[in-house]
Order: structure tokens, then sequence, then C-alpha cells
């Protein structure tokens, strides 16, 4: 697919390094009843001594945490970070939803890293990292930061798609499968704005923020349509008829100023195209994050495009936009 930038980050580098040798063990927890998790979506608790957190050792695990998070207005890191000591590591901060425990211990074999799921509570992640000296626990954290980095924000997307899928709204469900030919984990709390054979849209509007999830649907010769000067084009005349500003002739349109990020994705069986970038007003003063995936349709001949935006003016929207992210991620063809 041509004319696309190519970046390194979580997102791209998720299906490849998943695809390799990142297993995930049951915790001891597996087979019996355990608490739910605690801490707020986003949050990751990082337990090892104040010594390697304060060094070279700590400085590389906030590196790898908090990463600048792609395509939003204002730096915000991929994740809200605490640390603690292991002598504090008691029964309140064990059943935090993302765990990274980085231990020096001299009686080991080798150093490992370990992922798990469902140690102390559910649906709870869990990094184990060991090593016989901070030296060697650095190294180990260097060579498999993609695979700690890919792993916390897999798991941390699904959760949130695990719990719309469980909480979906029926009604939003039926007119997805009426009128696109789409499943979609859209939990209950959006109002249907409109539907439409080839556009519809559905919504959170709340005094303060709007977060809005758009679908739409064009005819395609063949997946070489999935090219980014193709999808924008398509994006920007969509949004040019259907999502209208407060003033005369204003509109929504892709921002210029900072040009999107575009990423080859493999979910499941689909081949997918994925934007992140920033919408501007055409006419107007409002602008914000927004997030798609597009994918071709061999059946019906067709690209079908799932977006989320958010508008949350003068605040953090790294949160929003990943609630969207979670539904953009349930994309089912049917």
């Amino acid at each position: 697919m041509d004319m696309k930038n190519y970046v390194v980050l979580f997102i791209a580098s998720f299906i490849l390094l998943t695809s390799c040798d990142t297993t995930v063990q049951p915790g001891a927890g597996n087979g019996r009843i355990l608490p739910n998790i605690t801490g707020g979506a986003g949050e990751v608790l990082v337990v090892c001594d104040k010594f390697v957190w304060d060094g070279e050792t700590g400085e590389l695990l906030k590196d790898i945490l908090k990463e600048e998070f792609p395509g939003l207005p204002q730096s915000e890191p991929l994740f809200d970070v605490t640390q603690i000591t292991s002598a504090s590591f008691d029964n309140m901060f064990r059943f935090h939803r993302s765990v990274v425990l980085a231990k020096i211990n001299e009686g080991i074999e080798e150093p490992s890293v370990k992922f798990r799921k469902n140690v102390w509570a559910r649906p709870q992640i869990v990094v184990e990292i060991a090593a016989r000296s901070n030296k060697e626990l650095y190294e180990v954290i260097e060579k498999n930061r993609g695979r700690i980095q890919s792993f916390l924000v897999q798991y941390d997307r699904q959760r949130l798609t695990d719990s719309y899928l469980a909480s979906k709204d029926l009604e939003i469900q039926k007119k997805m499968a009426e009128y696109h030919h789409i499943r979609l984990g859209i939990p209950r709390g959006y109002n249907i704005d409109f539907f439409s054979d080839n556009f519809s849209s559905v919504s959170i509007e709340t005094p303060d923020f709007s977060q809005v999830l758009l679908v739409y649907e064009y005819t395609a010769s063949g997946p070489e349509d999935l090219n980014s000067e193709n999808l924008l084009e398509k994006r920007n005349e969509f949004t040019k008829k259907y999502v209208k500003g407060p003033g005369e002739d204003s509109y929504m349109t892709t921002s210029k100023v900072f040009p999107p990020i575009f990423y080859d994705l493999k979910i499941g069986d689909m081949e997918v195209v994925e934007i992140r970038g920033l919408w501007d007003l055409e006419g107007g003063y409002m602008g914000g994050p927004f997030i798609s995936h597009s994918v071709y349709d061999a059946k019906r001949q067709r690209i079908v495009t799932v977006e989320g935006y958010v508008y949350y003016p003068n605040q953090k929207k790294r949160i929003k936009l990943k609630q969207l992210e979670a539904i953009i991620y349930s994309l089912e063809i049917i």
C-alpha cells in the first residue's frame, strides 16, 4: 500500500511480536474465584526497589511505559505509572489491573520476562521481570521492551473491548448488521444519530465532550484501494457531507498541520488499515483526535471504515480515544 508513513510504534509492532514468543501464562488464581481488579484504565503499577526506579533501569521502564500516545493534539503518555517497593506490595496493591514486577534475585539461573494474567485479581495482567543484577535487569528489559509494551497495550485494550461486548446496545447492534453488515461492540449509553446505507453515526454527547462513532462505506475495485490517498479523500468527502459544524458552511476535515499516521494491521483474518490523526473544523475553531479502521470486503466489493473521534476542549483526550479504539478493534464483517 503506497504513500504510507510507516512509523514503528506499539500498534504496528504488536502484531509481529505476539506472533513470535510472547506467551501468556495463567496465574495462580486459575480455576478459583478472584476479586475484581482495582485501578483506573490506562494505569500501570511498577513494583521494584527504589534504587532501581531512580537509576538507569527505572528510566528505561519510564521510557517504555510513558512513551507518547500517538495521534493526540497534546502530549500524553501511554500509561499513568505508579511505582512502589516490594515491601509495600500488599493485598490492596496486588489487585491492581496492570502490574510490572521487576526483581533482582541472585539465585535465579538466568534473566527472564514472563507474561501472566489473573494472578491475584480478574481481569489482571502481570509482567514479571527477573535478573541477577541491576545491570542484567536493564539488559533484559531493553531486549524485551517491545514485547512488554505491546502486551500491556493490547491487554489493556482487550479488557475494555470485552466489557463493551458484554454490555452492548442490542438496538445499535441490530442496525449495524442491517445497514452495514458489521458487528461492533458498542456499549449501552451511545445514542443513535442516524443510519443510512452508506453512512451512520452514534454518539455520546454531553455539555463537556463528544465521543462519536462513524461508519461509512463505498464501492471499491479491490484491496489496492486501501491506500492513503484514497482513504483520506473518502474520509474528507464523507465528513464534509455529514459532519457539520455550528456555523454556516462549516464541516469536519482532516488536519493538514499534523499529517495522519497509517498502520497496516492484521486482526484475525482481516487486513486493516488504521489511521490516527487530528481533525479540524473548516470554517470554525473546533478540533481533536480521531482513529479509524478501514477494511476491504471482497464479498460486497466495498471498503468499510469505522471511525471514532473526540471533541473535549482543553482536556486530556487519551482515555476517551482509547474507549473508542476498544470499540473499533471489535469490528467484524458479517
